[in-house]
Formats: structure tokens, sequence, C-alpha cells
């Protein structure tokens, strides 16, 4: 495994190295990721929050919040983490009492892999771990908990592009992956409207799931995103259901600003 690993982290590393700065780019609304990078020293913040019905179980996330840096041209690091409202159901009663938590801090990496020519779709590694104990008494894990995903990205046209996710996820209760599959079509009609539609599935031994997500994005400026999406569990839509809004922000960038001076 080491033999395999060490080539591996060689050419990841190296294909980040020369890397192209990336424009804007927003991994919010949607469950896929794309694979795009922020440029070197970039520092972008993503911020939504979202309103959550799971199987008669209620929440809301109000600081649904991820921070990009880019450290390479290629590379950027990323952490993340969730403030929640949250409150159960009891044979379809609320509970009284709503509850204050967060859900643990995360810190990761996206590396861009391979740029994309033709029918070969752009390729970018995702990988991420939930830190132990940082979560609150609901949500904290005892371990370490990874998560390892493949970015894959083709350009249709001017206007439509479509992007593809393969994952591993796992937790801490019990020791086998559960499988993340995402296909997304992303449309953009104008240069500062967009609006994509995706299908993800989460798969496992203890039984699938299957969900559809719809949503909008508008750009205010080169550099503030505005986003609204649905998201509904195909199997059961009236039980289970999330309602998000979100803003993309990309505090500076090094490049643009030296071009500008």
């Amino acid at each position: 495994m080491k033999r395999l690993l060490i080539p591996l982290i060689i050419i990841l590393t190296t294909s980040a190295a020369v890397a192209q700065e990336a424009e804007f780019t927003a991994d919010r609304p949607g469950a896929s990721t794309g694979p795009s990078v922020v440029g070197h020293r970039v520092v972008q913040l993503e911020q939504g929050m979202a309103f959550n019905c799971d199987d008669y179980e209620a929440s809301f996330t109000f600081s649904n919040t991820l921070i990009r840096y880019g450290l390479f041209d290629g590379m950027e690091l990323r952490m993340a983490g969730d403030g929640i409202l949250y409150s159960s159901y009891d044979n379809g009663t609320c509970t009284p009492d709503i509850k204050a938590s967060f859900s643990g801090l995360s810190v990761g990496t996206k590396i861009r892999c391979f740029e994309g020519r033709g029918a070969i779709p752009a390729i970018s590694l995702l990988a991420d771990i939930v830190i132990p104990h940082t979560g609150g008494r609901d949500f904290a894990t005892k371990y370490p908990v990874p998560s390892l995903y493949l970015l894959f990205e083709n350009p249709v046209t001017d206007w439509l592009s479509i992007g593809y996710n393969v994952g591993a996820e796992w937790d801490d209760t019990r020791p086998m992956a559960e499988a993340f599959v995402a296909l997304c079509l992303g449309f953009a009609p104008t240069e500062r409207f967009g609006c994509f539609v995706e299908s993800y599935n989460n798969l496992s031994r203890n039984g699938n799931r299957y969900f559809v997500d719809v949503g909008i994005n508008c750009m205010l400026s080169e550099r503030l995103q505005l986003d609204a999406a649905v998201d509904i569990d195909v199997c059961d839509p009236a039980r289970t259901f999330a309602i998000s809004l979100g803003v993309a922000w990309q505090i500076n960038n090094p490049r643009a600003e030296s071009r500008n001076n």
C-alpha cells in the first residue's frame, strides 16, 4: 500500500503545482462538488442556512460554513462546520425543547489532478476529516471520521456542463464506509445567472437513499454569489426534504488585485 501511496502523492502534488489559476467558483449549493479549486492565496467564505426535515426530525442549520484557502495553484485547504438548532419528533409529536449545537469541525483539502481536455474530464481529489470531540453532545465523534471523493466535470457547451462524484464516507459507529455517487447538470444561460439539477445517492449495507436537488445561483459581482436550493428524498419527499439559502464571497484575489494596481 505504501508503494502505491507515495507515487500517487507525488503525482497529485506535481499536478497541483503546475495547475492554472481558477476563476471564481463556489462549492455551494448542492450535494455534489465541482473540481475547480480557488486560486493561490485566495480566501473564500461560503456561508448558508437551511431548514431540514428528515423523517419527522426537524432541524435548522443557521450557520453552514466553509472556508477555502488556496495554498498553491491547484490545491486548497478547507475548514467547515455547522451551527444547528434542532428538535426531535416522537410518534409525530414535536418535543417542546429546541437545542443548539455544533456539528463538529472538519478540515481537508481539494487537489486538482487534471485540467480536462476534450472528452477527458477535469479531475480533482477531495479529502476531509472530522476532528473528534469538536461537536456538540449529540453530534461529536469519538474518533477521526474521514471522507474521500473523486470529482469530475465535462463541459458540453458554453452554457452546459456535466459533473459527477464518487466517494466513500465513514462515521464512527461502523467500520464500513458508505458509498456516495452524484450526477449534476449545470446550466449557465447568462454570465451572472446559473442553475442546476442533480441526483445523489448514499449506498450502504443498511439501505440506500436517493435524493434529487435543484437550485439557482446569481452573481452580484465578480466575487459575490447568492444561491438557493431545494433537496428532496425521492422515496419520501413529503417527510424528508431541505430548503437552503446561501452566499459565497471571495474575500480576496491577490493576482487580480496586483493586475489592477
